[in-house]
C-alpha cells in the first residue's frame, strides 16, 4: 500500500511530474496494490476562503505563547493556486510558508490513474464516504495497481 497524505498529490503542479509520480508508484506496488490519497475538490473552491479574515486561528504552543497564522492566496491560474501561511510569533518574529498546489478534477484523476496503470476503485466526495460533491470538499481516492504497464 502507497498513502499520500495531507494532500500531497497537490504539490505535483506540473502534469509530467504528477505523471511520473504515479508511474513511479505503480511500478513500486505489487498488482493489487492500493494506493490512496487526499485531495481538495476544485468545485468546493476552498481557495476563496484563504485570506487574513476566513483562515485566521490561534495556535497555543505546547511551551506556552500562541502564534497567530492565517493564509493568503498570491495567484490563481490554469487549476494552480499559489498561497502564503503566515505565522506571527508572540515576540513578533513573523515566518512565512509559501507553495503552489494544483486542484485536478475528479476526470483528471482518474484519467491520470489510468494512464498509470491503475484501477480506480472508489473516490469519496469527503471522509465519511460521501459522493463526491455532497463532502467536506475532499476527494479521497482509492486505486489499485494493475497488471498492465503504464501508457504514456
Amino acid at each position: 500500500m502507497a498513502v499520500l497524505t495531507s494532500h500531497v498529490a497537490q504539490f505535483f503542479v506540473d502534469d509530467a511530474e504528477w505523471a511520473r509520480t504515479l508511474a513511479d508508484l505503480a511500478r513500486a506496488l505489487v498488482p493489487g496494490g492500493r494506493l490512496v490519497f487526499d485531495a481538495r475538490d476544485p468545485a468546493d473552491r476552498r481557495w476563496e476562503r484563504w485570506n487574513p479574515v476566513d483562515s485566521h486561528r490561534l495556535v497555543t504552543l505546547p511551551a506556552g505563547g500562541e502564534v497567530r497564522a492565517w493564509t493568503e492566496v498570491t495567484g490563481v491560474r490554469d487549476a494552480v493556486v499559489d498561497f502564503t501561511h503566515h505565522y506571527h510569533f508572540d515576540g513578533g518574529e513573523e515566518l512565512l510558508s509559501s507553495a503552489s498546489l494544483r486542484f485536478r478534477t475528479e476526470a483528471e484523476l482518474r484519467t491520470s490513474l489510468t494512464s498509470a496503470g491503475f484501477i480506480v476503485d472508489r473516490v469519496h466526495g469527503g471522509w465519511h464516504g460521501e459522493p463526491v460533491g455532497h463532502g467536506d470538499g475532499e476527494f479521497v481516492v482509492i486505486a489499485r495497481a494493475g497488471t498492465l504497464a503504464p501508457v504514456f
